[in-house]
């Protein structure tokens, strides 16, 4: 489960007061997902991932002077994601891997939520993007000492949109480190991520994209044999925003994982 709330507007990398034709407030995303993982064999493994996307969003419309509130409070199935990572080394897992990742991400999340009042929520708040998107990359992971390491670089590119949408590419690098404290497992990622601006006659590309670096601490409990709770805290430590755009400061990830 993922939590962020949005609620600091924000210009380039300051802090700013909301205000102009169109206001932003606040934004909380709770989110779900399910994934699923099968080894066809020890060097290529399928994925699935399922999210369920639950949003509260509040912003201001001014008109002619007069402050007029809308909302929207929705929770709809998001994009399912498929992947595929491919092990290209020759070694065995204890002494690092390394490969390729692939996969689609699919339309299956809505692009027509309403409010009460029947409007329509603008696209980039709405639980599916309408686009297909190919998304590749690569990781590595090792050992050194007691401490697992790992990164990860993913980049997601939209081919084919709906509606006069198409959301900017993202490019992804984690970075993290496992520590063991007992039966506890310490925890630390550094997560850079780039995001181009939207476009299309349905976007807002003047407000969206942005660059961002987040250190996210926490733990993992094993629980059991087959399986690990764990938790995280995401920190903000650089956000620069293309146009006025709600950023947070914190979020927060937990989650059970299980073998069968």
């Amino acid at each position: 489960m993922e939590y962020i709330h949005q609620n600091q507007p924000r210009s380039g990398t300051d802090k700013v007061l909301g205000g102009g034709h169109h206001q932003e407030v606040e934004t909380y995303n709770r989110n779900w997902v399910v994934g699923l993982s099968h080894a066809l064999t020890p060097d290529w493994n399928l994925s699935v991932q399922i999210p369920v996307v639950s949003r509260d969003h509040l912003h201001i419309h001014n008109h002619h002077g007069v402050p007029i509130p809308e909302s929207w409070d929705f929770t709809r199935l998001g994009d399912i994601r498929m992947l595929t990572h491919i092990r290209l080394d020759t070694s065995v897992p204890s002494q690092g891997t390394f490969g390729l990742l692939g996969g689609i991400k699919l339309p299956t999340g809505s692009i027509d939520v309403r409010n009460n009042d029947g409007d329509v929520a603008e696209r980039s708040l709405q639980p599916g993007s309408g686009s297909t998107d190919l998304i590749a990359g690569g990781f590595v992971s090792g050992r050194f000492a007691q401490t697992d390491w790992h990164a990860q670089l993913r980049w997601q590119h939209a081919v084919l949109e709906r509606q006069n949408y198409r959301p900017g590419d993202q490019l992804g690098l984690d970075a993290g480190i496992r520590y063991p404290l007992g039966p506890v497992q310490a925890l630390a990622q550094i997560n850079l991520l780039w995001r181009g601006h939207d476009r299309g006659a349905d976007a807002e590309p003047a407000d969206s994209g942005g660059r961002f670096v987040f250190f996210s601490p926490g733990l993992a409990l094993p629980i059991g044999r087959n399986m690990q709770a764990f938790g995280l805290i995401q920190l903000p430590l650089y956000q620069n925003v293309r146009g006025v755009q709600l950023t947070t400061d914190w979020a927060a990830t937990a989650g059970l994982t299980m073998r069968f």
